[in-house]
């Protein structure tokens, strides 16, 4: 399929050199900044553009990979809308859910194929759990808990991806830009349950800066169930993997995957029997197989999840765990917070 990227950074590039690898054409490029469209323009051999529209009316794509800065993602969705052109997106997906919301009723109005590029929804965890919990291994679930954290943020300031660091554009901090992933993989367990934000920390303490380094929201269904998410900045290096893992806990069993001295990821089945070891797909693995998933599902007119529906409701939690911690000055700080994200 002829494809356009909108936008280098965050991960624009990524995107666009696994669809090329599954055989794509790289029609075109956006990038409003120079230096990252020019590098995008040499290594897809395309023509560059600045403006979305014009790369869009141009290109004439089949489909559109969309990513870049947080703020600008939904006008990018809009313009690929306007035309009925067909796109993947990359996660936070917006600053805020009430930016994207009208882009994601538009979609749906007009019939407009969407897929977000969520690379945990790839892993074996979630199958696994939700097998368990049907034949009964894991009891019922009663906590979820994950945990995203990655390197300082210093590692985005000498790259294209350097406006992670200003919460007017990125929309926050480490929660903005990594909490989605939790967030979701909780969802995908859960189905169509209500979800209540029930408690909220942002804190800054370690770098100082307008935004958290560490966040951390407690979430509750009507069922009882808790899911406690966390998204940092405050592992030491960007070199490594990070300090991750997601924890499933029922009354019968519990299943935890984390990565191994190698840095991959590993699932742990726990029960009073002991413990049982399952290798899962590594994260490039997972975003080659969404991306792949993504467009055959384009190719063939299958519907696709999640889709733009399920970013909304993504970053509707995100956005209700930042109000709480900002209503409580003891769960927000101790450095001045730069303030929330409006439409």
């Amino acid at each position: 399929m002829r494809t356009v990227i909108l936008s280098f950074s965050h991960h624009g590039r990524s995107l666009a050199q696994q669809a090329r690898a599954l055989g794509h054409e790289i029609v075109g490029v956006m990038d409003a900044e120079t230096s990252p469209r020019d590098a995008l323009t040499k290594e897809f051999d395309c023509p560059g553009f600045s403006e979305v529209a014009t790369c869009l009316d141009t290109a004439q794509p089949d489909v559109a990979l969309v990513s870049g800065k947080h703020i600008e993602i939904p006008s990018h969705l809009a313009a690929c809308v306007e035309r009925r052109i067909p796109y993947l997106v990359d996660k936070p997906f917006a600053d805020c859910a009430s930016r994207l919301r009208p882009v994601a009723e538009a979609t749906l109005r007009h019939n407009v194929f969407s897929a977000c590029t969520l690379p945990n929804r790839k892993s074996r965890l979630v199958p696994l759990v939700k097998t368990m919990l049907a034949d009964g291994r894991l009891g019922d679930l009663v906590l979820f808990g994950s945990r995203l954290n990655n390197g300082p943020p210093s590692r985005y300031d000498p790259t294209p991806s350097y406006w992670h660091n200003d919460p007017s554009v990125s929309g926050g901090g480490s929660w903005a830009v990594e909490a989605a992933h939790g967030i979701d993989t909780f969802l995908d367990v859960l189905g169509d349950v209500e979800v209540e934000v029930v408690g909220a920390v942002m804190s800054n303490a370690m770098y100082g800066r307008a935004f958290e380094d560490w966040g951390m929201g407690v979430l509750r269904t009507p069922a009882g169930t808790t899911g406690v998410i966390e998204a940092g900045y405050t592992y030491p290096s960007g070199t490594h993997a990070g300090d991750h893992f997601f924890r499933f806990v029922g009354t019968n069993a519990m299943v935890f995957e984390r990565y191994d001295r190698q840095h991959q990821p590993i699932i742990e089945i726990h029960t009073t029997s002991g413990i049982e070891f399952i290798p899962d797909n590594g994260n490039g693995e997972r975003f080659s197989e969404i991306i792949e998933d993504a467009l055959n599902a384009l190719r063939l007119g299958t519907p696709f999840e999640p889709s733009i529906h399920q970013a909304v409701r993504i970053l509707e939690i995100q956005d209700a765990v930042y109000a709480r911690a900002r209503a409580n000055p003891a769960a927000n700080g101790p450095h001045q917070m730069a303030p929330a994200a409006l439409p």
